[in-house]
C-alpha cells in the first residue's frame, strides 16, 4: 500500500526505525492484538494541538507498542528516539524517504511500560507530536 495520508507516513516512519516491528494504522486493524506479530505497534489517528497560523501544524499521535518482554520494550523505544533525533538532523534512516510536507517531529510523552498478566507481553503507549506544512 502506498503511503497517501499523514498515519501512513508515520508507520512507513516506525517500521523503518524499529526493523522488526509490524506497525499498522488504525485504519487497518482496530486493536494491537490482532497484528500478527511478536513484535507490534498501532498508530491511531492523530490529535490536532495547533498550527502557527501560516503554513504549519502539529499533530499529536498515540502509537501503541507490544513487545515480548522488556529488553524488547526499551529496544523499541530507543529505536523510535534514535530515528526521531535522525529524521529532525535529515540523517538517512534505511529505506525511509522523508515526506516533502513532514517537517519535524518529538517524543511528547507516554506511560509507564506494564506486563499484561494474561498474556505476559510488555506493553506501553508514547505520543509523538509531529510538524507538518500545508505545502
Amino acid at each position: 500500500m502506498p503511503d497517501d495520508s499523514e498515519l501512513d507516513y508515520v508507520r512507513t516512519f516506525l517500521n523503518c526505525v524499529h526493523t522488526g516491528v509490524t506497525a499498522k494504522q488504525f485504519s487497518e486493524v482496530k486493536t494491537i492484538a490482532a497484528i500478527a506479530d511478536t513484535s507490534r505497534m498501532l498508530i491511531y489517528p492523530p490529535e490536532l494541538l495547533g498550527s502557527d497560523g501560516d503554513d504549519f501544524y502539529w499533530k499529536r499521535f498515540k502509537v501503541a507498542m507490544s513487545e515480548t518482554s522488556e529488553i524488547t520494550l526499551t529496544t523499541a523505544l530507543n529505536n523510535v528516539i534514535i530515528g526521531i533525533r535522525k529524521f529532525n538532523k535529515r540523517t538517512a534512516i534505511g529505506s525511509f524517504t522523508r515526506p516533502a510536507t513532514m517537517c519535524h517531529m518529538k517524543l511528547a510523552n507516554g506511560n509507564a511500560p506494564f506486563e499484561d498478566p494474561v498474556n505476559k507481553r510488555w506493553d506501553c503507549v508514547i505520543y509523538i507530536d509531529v510538524e507538518w506544512s500545508t505545502s
